[in-house]
């Protein structure tokens, strides 16, 4: 009996112990369970978040792109159109036909809203105009004003840009003040700021853009603000940051703006001395050669401005280079050219931007319309029509020997040619 009862005892210290470690593998099983449902979730929510994070970066990449001009993509082109930069314009980039206005927190009545399409930049009707379809992102564009500096805390004593407009009152959402150009605000200055004027200037907006990341449920919201880089300051239509020798005839230099854009400027400043035949005519204010300490290093302004150019190899004789719709960015490197002159360009037209690390010689007949930038010395050798230059010339040292030249400065063609250049990142952060 004694036996018996021990061996029931023992039976039932089994099942309970048996019972006890299945609760245990329950218990273990539903964690394991949980925790992996919870794991999936989190992966499933974080590879949501990353296509929306991606999705919003498409579209801030191509609001960039659509902020450059170049050859193949002007219809594509977003610009504001009027004569003055609006501080209410604003330009939306959309996947869908089904997306609204309504959608953008930001959203305004009195801006310009406009959906920029091919043939009709101020359109305002709703339509996919999205150059990858496909992707669920949408973006807005617009001029930084003095509005959204000081909702980033800006003040006088905190100041994010030179205020030119003489004006210290607060703005809102409906009156947003001035635009914030990139740019020099006065002749003296040699690096690019932010700043606002209520005067004409000839520096571009910095822009603003917001991209909105939508896949399924979620959304990722991206700001970013750019700039076109504004290139050398411009004192004069021609510069030289050394000597300038100005011996051909007959000749004329002219510092008054050809589009009547901005205020005129002497015809010539240049850093070391001049020296010039009684043929060559000047105008501008004042209508003489002036001499500048700030005469910009055109090495360090062609730093600035040489990503991805056309790079010219060779000698350019007889050449057609971009177009006076859509001007392009041109670069020579001084080492490929033996000749003490460095790259010659005879007989050829061009538009945009010529950057020459080195020296370059312009001869016969010469048609160039934008900016012309030599870090080293410029031969100018003229026949028959001769060079004519609209825009301006910046060059360590400028050799003119024979033959006509007509340089007129053009704030214009100078805003054209710099539209070439792709935009460049200030800032960037994830707003949502």
């Amino acid at each position: 009996m004694i036996e018996g009862s021990n061996g029931n005892v023992a039976g039932g210290f089994a099942l309970v112990a048996v019972l006890l470690l299945m609760a245990v593998v329950g218990v273990v099983t539903a964690t394991v369970l949980q925790t992996t449902s919870t794991e999936i979730r989190i992966s499933a929510n974080h590879k949501r978040a990353v296509q929306d994070l991606y999705a919003a970066e498409a579209g801030l990449a191509e609001a960039r792109s659509r902020l450059r001009k170049t050859s193949g993509t002007e219809t594509f082109f977003i610009a504001d159109t009027a004569a003055t930069p609006d501080p209410l314009w604003t330009a939306y980039i959309v996947e869908s036909a089904d997306w609204s206005l309504s959608v953008d927190p930001e959203y305004a009545s009195h801006e310009t809203n406009l959906i920029p399409v091919p043939g009709n930049p101020t359109n305002t009707t709703v339509q996919p105009n999205s150059l990858q379809t496909g992707l669920p992102y949408w973006a807005k564009i617009r001029h930084k004003t003095e509005y959204d500096a000081e909702r980033a805390g800006h003040k006088t004593a905190t100041p994010h840009y030179v205020d030119l407009d003489g004006s210290a009152s607060r703005h809102g959402k409906n009156n947003r003040g001035n635009v914030v150009y990139f740019g020099y605000p006065s002749l003296t200055d040699t690096i690019p700021v932010s700043f606002t004027t209520n005067t004409p200037t000839p520096w571009l907006p910095i822009e603003k853009i917001a991209a909105h990341g939508s896949t399924t449920g979620g959304t990722v919201v991206l700001e970013e603000e750019v700039v076109h880089p504004p290139g050398p300051n411009q004192l004069g239509a021609l510069h030289a940051s050394g000597s300038v020798s100005l011996a051909g005839v007959p000749g004329a230099i002219n510092g008054h703006d050809a589009c009547g854009a901005v205020g005129s400027l002497p015809p010539v400043v240049y850093g070391g001395t001049v020296a010039n035949a009684p043929t060559i005519h000047f105008d501008g204010i004042p209508a003489s050669p002036q001499h500048s300490a700030h005469v910009p290093d055109p090495a360090s302004a062609l730093a600035a401005l040489s990503a991805d150019p056309v790079v010219l190899n060779g000698n350019q004789i007889n050449q057609h280079l971009g177009t006076m719709e859509v001007p392009m960015t041109f670069f020579a490197g001084g080492g490929l050219f033996p000749q003490s002159q460095g790259i010659r360009i005879r007989q050829t037209s061009g538009f945009g931007i010529l950057l020459v690390d080195g020296n370059a010689t312009l001869e016969g007949e010469v048609r160039w319309d934008g900016m012309i930038l030599v870090t080293g010395t410029l031969f100018l050798n003229g026949f028959g029509n001769g060079i004519v230059i609209r825009g301006a010339v910046w060059a360590g040292e400028i050799d003119q020997s024979t033959g006509p030249l007509t340089v007129q400065y053009d704030s214009c063609r100078l805003q054209a040619a710099l539209l070439a250049v792709p935009a460049r990142v200030r800032t960037w952060r994830e707003a949502f």
